[in-house]
């Protein structure tokens, strides 16, 4: 019935056009009058010119403060902001053409992007980013001068041994928030010489400003600090490129310049100490330079042979002027061998990749991919002080490289229209400088099918097994205090690691679709009698998709992944004393419905999604402690949407957007400033909220 139902309208179609022949060579008679084709248009082929797009303009109103609702979104005040998006397009009979996109254009995640040239020959693009970041509004200190790179105490502030006896502690706490923004600005071109290169720069100033966590030390006390984010990033990417008919080519350049505006944070010491240790410096993250030349080819041997390779040579400097050891001037720091680092890194990353079809159904691939960082800053022995406790020590910096090689072989065979598998083996060695581990190597042989069972259920199938094999763990001989033997760190152990997965999708008529999928991922550390021992991950998936009548449709999905993991450690000598145990587990679902209630005038929907997440960290160690307490967090959303079309060009758009989280961490919960006597803490709690957006714009489209 298919079949009939497809071939009859190229039978009608067919009859029409012999009928139009035959009517214009008079054969049959010419009983048939000629087909007037004068009126046929192709809908489909005309070309668009001129402009068009869509304009969104409107308000929105957030009702709670929350810097976690809006961490990344901006939507982090209580009250009306601006609904300003566009989406503008260009065409030129010519092939000129230009393109704008706007976006949250109200909030602090604004975007816009300018794109802009004629089409074979230039382009030039213009983009303006704002990221924001906020981190936290629970934040407390006594510190003065947040922002800058100068922390300073209360005039009145009253010191002491422990947290408890700064008397002066809850009269100077005053709330601080901490949050970054990136600003982005780039500019980019693009030409064609009108032969086969084009030649393309793009350059992006990107400034980072804001405050973030750390801490500072004096001796065995902490205090938490506000540090001050003010960098700078430039980068310059510049590239020719060659398009031929067997052979492609490229050379590029990449440069970036880091700068930040504060070289060192200071700040006052709070714990009394008899007035020899008053002051504190923290270095910030140093000016550095990265410069790549980058060069690659590609060549069409045969219609079934394809070779690519790629060289890039990098060199990553840093010289700035050491800050002093300490700004404590009852500890005597000898002269430093040098004013500076004088860091050198030289990369060199290479990667060859051929592919070929030896057959309709057998294709071959092999790669080979080499990294090498080698870490030429000269070596010295510097001066040192721990946390301000004399005596001055002596430390050789340690210029640590590696070289990576990874071999891939593998094989894509397809036994049917409906059935192909892939065969492959990878082989990664690594050596290292200054490393417990000098060499590891690991080999995996993994697996993959895909079929069509019958005409609507098809299957996927994965798995694989690698084994890392170290040439010895060394204990080593510069770190103070000596490292256990028996210590092995997972990135450098010998482990195996088996995965598997099977993803299966059904259709049922044209209207529903099923889906299910298992991830299963374990690693094996026996060989590791202290650290990290097995870790293990499962993931299960279902989703589904309907379509109820023609104006209905409803998708749903769920998720869930369990997260386990064992380590051994040794509190009281060599041998193993005590286990620990993480379990994550982290269930996540949703469903969304959208139903055409006037077709083609009024449509509505709704989503709600929930996701719960459960943390338990468990210690043995053949005391009778308690457990540490369950890390949890919960987050529930609903979102109702609609669009009522006023014109044909004109639309209503209507949102809420309902929202609730709820966390519950022992790290931060019940933590008062001064709830930890050696540690002046900033006494956040863990973010809980309840929000409710609303959201009112118009649409015009043209």
């Amino acid at each position: 019935m298919k079949t009939t139902t497809s071939l009859f309208p190229l039978l009608i179609l067919s009859l029409q056009v012999t009928s139009a022949i035959a009517a214009d060579t008079g054969e049959a008679g010419g009983t048939l009058p000629a087909v007037d084709m004068t009126e046929w248009k192709c809908k489909y082929c005309a070309f668009e010119e001129g402009f068009s797009g869509t304009v969104d303009l409107g308000l929105g109103y957030v009702s709670t403060d929350s810097y976690k609702f809006g961490e990344y979104t901006g939507l982090t005040d209580e009250g009306l902001y601006l609904i300003g998006d566009a989406d503008l397009r260009y065409r030129g009979a010519d092939a000129s053409y230009l393109n704008v996109d706007v976006s949250r254009l109200g909030l602090d995640s604004r975007s816009l992007g300018v794109e802009g040239g004629k089409q074979g020959k230039y382009k030039l693009t213009f983009e303006y980013d704002e990221l924001p970041h906020y981190i936290s509004d629970s934040v407390s200190t006594p510190f003065l001068g947040t922002g800058t790179d100068t922390l300073t105490l209360p005039p009145t502030w009253v010191g002491a041994g422990s947290t408890g006896g700064m008397t002066d502690l809850a009269n100077s706490l005053h709330s601080v928030n901490l949050d970054t923004k990136r600003k982005r600005l780039g500019l980019g071109a693009a030409f064609a010489s009108g032969s086969q290169w084009e030649y393309a720069v793009k350059v992006r100033h990107e400034v980072r400003e804001g405050t973030q966590r750390t801490a500072g030390n004096f001796f065995f006390s902490t205090a938490q600090l506000v540090m001050p984010v003010d960098t700078v990033t430039d980068q310059v990417d510049a590239s020719a490129t060659y398009t031929g008919k067997k052979f492609q080519a490229r050379l590029a350049y990449y440069g970036s310049l880091f700068s930040n505006e504060n070289t060192a944070l200071n700040w006052q010491n709070p714990y009394f100490t008899g007035g020899t240790v008053d002051a504190g410096q923290i270095a910030l993250a140093p000016d550095n330079q990265f410069h790549q030349i980058l060069a690659s080819a590609g060549y069409q041997f045969t219609d079934s042979t394809r070779a690519t390779a790629d060289l890039a040579f990098g060199r990553m400097t840093q010289n700035e002027t050491f800050l002093g050891a300490t700004v404590n001037s009852g500890i005597v720091v000898p002269a430093q061998p040098r004013s500076s680092l004088e860091g050198l890194v030289n990369t060199l990353n290479a990667n060859l990749k051929i592919t070929s079809a030896l057959t309709q159904a057998l294709r071959l691939n092999g790669s080979y991919t080499y990294n090498d960082h080698d870490n030429r800053t000269p070596q010295a022995s510097y001066y040192w002080v721990s946390t301000d406790i004399p005596p001055v020590q002596q430390r050789t910096n340690l210029p640590y490289s590696f070289t990576q090689g990874t071999l891939k072989v593998s094989g894509d065979y397809r036994f049917t229209k409906q059935t192909k598998a892939s065969l492959g083996v990878d082989s990664d060695t690594r050596e290292r400088t200054y490393q417990e581990v000098s060499k590891s190597t690991e080999n995996t042989v993994w697996a993959k099918a895909n079929t069509r069972v019958v005409d609507n259920v098809y299957l996927t199938l994965k798995g694989a097994h690698a084994e890392r094999d170290i040439n010895g763990y060394e204990v080593l001989p510069w770190v103070s205090p000596a490292e256990n033997p028996l210590l092995r760190k997972y990135n450098m152990a010998d482990r195996v690691r088996d995965t598997a997965g099977l993803r299966a999708d059904f259709t049922i008529g044209s209207a529903i679709s099923l889906g299910f999928g298992y991830d299963y991922a374990n690693d094996d550390y026996s060989k590791s009698l202290i650290g990290l021992t097995e870790s293990k991950d499962t993931t299960l998936a279902a989703d589904a998709s309907a379509r109820l009548g023609k104006s209905t449709s409803l998708h749903v999905y769920f998720t869930n992944e369990q997260i386990r993991s064992h380590q051994a450690g040794s509190a009281g000598g060599l041998t193993p004393d005590w286990t620990g145990e993480n379990y994550d587990s982290v269930n996540t679902g949703g469903i969304g419905v959208k139903h055409a209630l006037i077709a083609g005038k009024f449509d509505i929907g709704a989503d709600y999604t929930i996701s719960n997440a459960h943390g338990e960290i468990k210690v043995y160690d053949g005391s009778a402690n308690a457990p540490f307490p369950d890390l949890v967090s919960r987050l529930g959303s609903v979102k109702l949407y609609a669009t009522y079309r006023l014109k044909d060009n004109l639309s209503l758009k209507g949102t809420y957007w309902y929202e609730h989280y709820r966390s519950d961490d022992w790290q931060l919960d019940g933590v008062t400033p001064s709830t930890i006597s050696n540690v002046l803490a900033f006494g956040e709690q863990a973010p809980s909220y309840y929000v409710n957006v609303f959201m009112l714009s118009l649409r015009y489209k043209f």
